[in-house]
């Protein structure tokens, strides 16, 4: 499963596309919703009016998404899929708060799965907003080499030390 905003969606994508939005696309590729996951209107209202804040917003669609099952949802919308990937779509851009990062924090969270967004990859998500994990695996093997590293040069240092053997020679 994954999210993304409707304005990426082209002919090269093969998964089923689902909108979250409570406005229409106009993107024929988008044939199916799932209308739970779509926010109450007067809360997107106010919030595109900025009559209420973003936490507001946050805490009384959260409060949206608990009175739901996450384990039904998921199954609900990859039974829409059918052997397909879902791509949860909205029409928010991928720099702004959207609540599409709401449910991918909610399904992941109880759930404990990963949600990537569509044509990034592997992001972090915090109340709405989305930033792309730049290298992860990188991050874990430079650790690794660094503790390798550290470990033979600590070894070596514990064998050659009986032998009065001049370390940076070696």
């Amino acid at each position: 499963m994954k999210t993304g905003f409707f304005k990426q969606i082209d002919d090269s994508c093969q998964s089923t596309i689902v909108s979250i939005s409570l406005y229409p696309s106009n993107n024929n590729f988008v044939k199916l919703d799932y209308k739970a996951l779509v926010p109450n209107w007067k809360l997107l209202e106010n919030l595109s009016k900025q009559n209420i804040s973003e936490d507001f917003f946050i805490n009384s669609y959260r409060e949206q998404l608990n009175l739901m099952d996450p384990k039904k949802v998921f199954n609900d919308l990859n039974s829409l899929g059918g052997k397909n990937d879902i791509i949860l779509m909205t029409n928010g851009s991928k720099k702004k708060f959207c609540h599409r990062h709401l449910v991918a924090e909610w399904l992941q969270i109880e759930l404990n799965i990963e949600i990537e967004e569509y044509r990034v990859g592997k992001v972090s998500r915090n109340r709405g907003y989305m930033k792309k994990i730049e290298n992860p695996t990188l991050f874990w093997w430079e650790k690794l080499s660094s503790f390798v590293s550290c470990f033979f040069f600590r070894v070596r240092k514990i064998i050659l030390q009986p032998f009065n053997m001049n370390l940076e020679r070696i």
